[in-house]
């Protein structure tokens, strides 16, 4: 188990890596930093259209180097994108993920 100083110091690895990401000419998305260090980022599913999120999740997968994993829907018809990635950095290198769950339209949005 990492110590108490191991995950501040990923932490603060992580702080720095996503103020260089936000540097970045690319759509916003959420980011956050668990406990381990990892970055994580959610493409925006409430604002963006299906197309916006995968548009969005590509050029973030391509500015990171993320390997991408291949697309999953589940029983409820929700695509699950999702990528990792690894970024080496002055110190410490910074790991993590890029997700974009891609929900179908409401039956209220379906056009006939």
């Amino acid at each position: 188990m990492a110590s108490q100083e191991y995950m501040r110091r990923w932490q603060r690895a992580a702080h720095q890596a996503l103020g260089e990401f936000l540097k970045a000419d690319l759509p916003a998305v959420s980011w956050s930093i668990p406990v381990s260090g990892a970055l994580v980022g959610d493409v925006d599913s409430l604002t963006s259209t299906p197309d916006e999120q995968r548009a969005a999740f590509a050029a973030w997968t391509q500015y990171l180097g993320a390997d991408v994993m291949p697309e999953r829907t589940d029983s409820g018809g929700v695509t699950r994108l999702y990528a990792k990635f690894w970024r080496q950095g002055d110190r410490d290198g910074v790991r993590g993920a890029i997700r974009a769950s891609i929900y179908p339209p409401m039956d209220d949005e379906v056009q006939s």
